[in-house]
C-alpha cells in the first residue's frame, strides 16, 4: 500500500476541524494535538505490520472503533448542517449515504487517493483566500490576535445581529454584565455565584424574553437554544484577552498528564488505522500532505481567531464554515459552501479507507458496513460532542485494536486486546463507579488509554512468538 492510500484513514474530517476548533478556542492542549496529528501517523507507516491471524477480540474491536469513527464524522456533518441553516438530521443522512456509498462503490479504491490530495489542498487553499481580511500572514494574525485587549463580540457578527444556535447544550459563564435576548423559546438554567451557597433560578421563555446576567453567572443553554448578545461584550468562555489566548497561562506541569494521555490515544489510534507502507521516492508524498492538511487545520484556526465567537456555539465545523463570512462578509459564501463539499469529499475517502480497514481486521461483508454506518448514523443523530466520540473512537483501537500490531504471535494478538480492553473499560467507568475520584484521575476518565494502551500493548509483546513455544512433553 502506498503511503497516501495509509494515511487516507487518518486525515478524518472530525480531526481536522478538531484541531482548527481548539486552536480557535485557545485550548491548552491544541499544541499537542497538532503535533500528534502530524507525527502519530508517520510512525504507524514506518512500524512493522502484526501478525496476520484475526480474532474475535480485534474484529470487535475494529468493529466498535470503525463505528465511532463514522460516528464522528457524521457528527460533525451534522453540525456542518446547522451551521449552514438546514436541520441536523439532514446533514447525518447526507454523511451517511456519502459513507455507504464511497464504502460499497468498487472503483472508489482507485479514485480514493486523487481525491484525498484534491480535499487538502482545497484546505489548504481556505486559509489563504482569508488572509487579506485576516492580518496578512498566519504569523502576523496570531501576533494581532493575541495584541487585542479583550475577545468581545464584534459588531456585525450573527450572534448580535440575528442570533446563532447552539450545537450542543453548554454552560456559559459571564465576566462582565450582559443583557442576553432569547431567539427561540426554551429552559434556561442561571446560577448566580454572588452568595454562598449559589443560587439556581431556572425558567422557561419565549422568544424575545430578555436575561440580564452579573459578573460570575453561569447560563445552561439546551442544545437548538438560540441567543442573541451585546456587541462589545466579551464572549462567554472565551480568554480574557487576545494574550491569554495566544500564550495560554493555563499550560504548565499540571497538564502534563492530559498532554501524554492525548498523545498516547492519537498515537495508539494511528498505530490500529494507518498500516505499514511500501518503501521508496513516492513514500515522501504520504507525509507531505499530512503536513498539508495539519498546517490547513493551523491556518483555520489561527484566522477564526480574529472572529472569536464563531466557536460559541459549540460546533467543532465553525472555524472552517463561519470564518468566510465573518471576515469577508457575503463574498466569502462561495467559500464558505466549497469548504463544506471539501469536507464531504474528505468523509467521503475516510470511509473508502476505513471500509478497507475494517475488512482486514473483521470482514469484507457488506451486511458489516451497512451496520457501522447506520449505528453511526443513529448517533450522529444527538446532539454529542464529536471531538469526545473521536477520541473514544482512537482510545479503543489504541487500547484493544493495536496490540495485535505490535504482537510476535497469534497468542500475544489475543492476549494483548483482552488486557488492553479490559483496563480500558474499568478505567473508563471510573467517573460513573467513583464520582468523588481525586482530580488527578481526570486524565484516565478522559483518555484511558493512557493505562490501557501500554498494558495491552505490554502484554501483546510478553508472550513469545509461535515458533519459539515449547514442544509438549509426552
Amino acid at each position: 500500500m502506498s503511503a497516501l492510500a495509509a494515511v487516507a484513514a487518518w486525515l478524518q474530517p472530525a480531526l481536522v476541524v478538531a484541531l482548527a476548533f481548539r486552536i480557535t478556542a485557545g485550548a491548552p492542549d491544541a499544541p499537542w494535538l497538532a503535533l500528534g496529528a502530524l507525527i502519530a501517523p508517520l510512525v504507524a507507516v514506518l512500524a512493522d505490520g502484526g501478525p496476520a491471524a484475526r480474532n474475535v477480540v480485534t474484529a470487535a474491536a475494529s468493529a466498535v472503533s470503525v463505528t465511532l469513527l463514522l460516528a464522528a464524522n457524521l457528527l460533525v456533518a451534522a453540525d456542518g448542517a446547522l451551521l449552514l441553516g438546514m436541520p441536523r438530521w439532514l446533514g447525518a443522512a447526507l454523511g451517511a449515504a456519502l459513507a455507504l456509498a464511497a464504502g460499497a462503490w468498487p472503483s472508489a479504491r482507485r479514485v480514493a487517493v486523487p481525491a484525498l490530495v484534491v480535499a487538502v489542498t482545497a484546505l489548504l487553499l481556505g486559509p489563504f483566500a482569508v488572509a487579506p481580511a485576516g492580518g496578512g500572514a498566519p504569523w502576523n494574525a496570531w501576533h494581532r490576535s493575541g495584541a487585542r485587549p479583550a475577545l468581545t463580540f464584534p459588531e456585525r457578527s450573527p450572534w448580535v445581529q440575528s442570533g446563532k444556535w447552539f450545537a450542543r447544550a453548554t454552560t456559559l459563564r459571564f465576566t462582565e454584565g450582559q443583557r442576553v435576548v432569547t431567539v427561540a423559546a426554551g429552559i434556561y438554567r442561571v446560577v448566580e455565584h454572588d452568595a454562598a451557597p449559589p443560587t439556581v433560578r431556572e425558567w422557561r421563555l419565549a422568544a424575545g424574553d430578555t436575561l440580564t446576567l452579573r459578573p460570575g453567572d453561569e447560563l445552561s443553554v439546551e442544545a437548538g437554544a438560540r441567543l442573541r448578545f451585546e456587541a462589545g461584550r466579551r464572549v462567554p468562555g472565551a480568554p480574557a484577552s487576545g494574550a491569554e489566548w495566544a500564550d495560554a497561562p493555563t499550560r504548565g506541569p499540571h497538564l502534563l498528564p492530559m498532554a501524554v494521555g492525548a498523545l498516547l490515544t492519537v498515537l495508539g489510534g494511528a498505530l490500529a488505522l494507518v498500516p505499514a507502507a511500501r518503501r521508496g521516492p513516492t513514500a515522501v508524498f504520504g507525509p507531505l500532505v499530512l503536513l498539508a492538511a495539519t498546517l490547513a487545520a493551523i491556518g483555520w484556526g489561527v484566522y477564526a481567531a480574529s472572529a472569536p465567537d464563531v466557536v460559541l456555539g459549540g460546533a467543532l465545523p465553525a472555524p472552517l464554515l463561519l470564518t468566510p463570512t465573518a471576515m469577508l462578509g457575503a463574498s466569502g459564501v462561495p467559500l464558505a459552501l466549497l469548504t463544506a463539499a471539501t469536507l464531504l469529499l474528505l468523509l467521503a475517502v475516510t470511509a473508502v479507507a476505513l471500509r478497507e480497514r475494517l475488512g482486514a481486521s473483521a470482514s469484507m461483508a457488506p451486511q458489516l458496513w451497512l451496520a457501522a454506518v447506520v449505528v453511526a448514523a443513529a448517533v450522529a443523530l444527538w446532539p454529542l460532542d464529536a471531538w469526545r466520540v473521536l477520541t473514544l473512537a482512537l482510545g479503543v483501537a489504541a487500547a484493544v485494536w493495536a496490540p495485535a500490531r505490535l504482537a510476535t504471535g497469534s497468542s500475544g494478538a489475543l492476549a494483548g486486546p483482552i488486557v488492553g480492553g479490559m483496563v480500558f473499560l474499568a478505567v473508563a467507568a471510573l467517573p460513573t463507579l467513583a464520582p468523588a475520584a481525586p482530580a488527578w484521575l481526570e486524565a484516565l476518565a478522559r483518555y484511558p488509554a493512557l493505562v490501557a494502551a501500554p498494558l495491552g500493548w505490554a502484554a501483546a509483546r510478553a508472550l513469545p512468538p509461535d515458533g519459539d513455544r515449547e514442544a509438549p512433553t509426552r
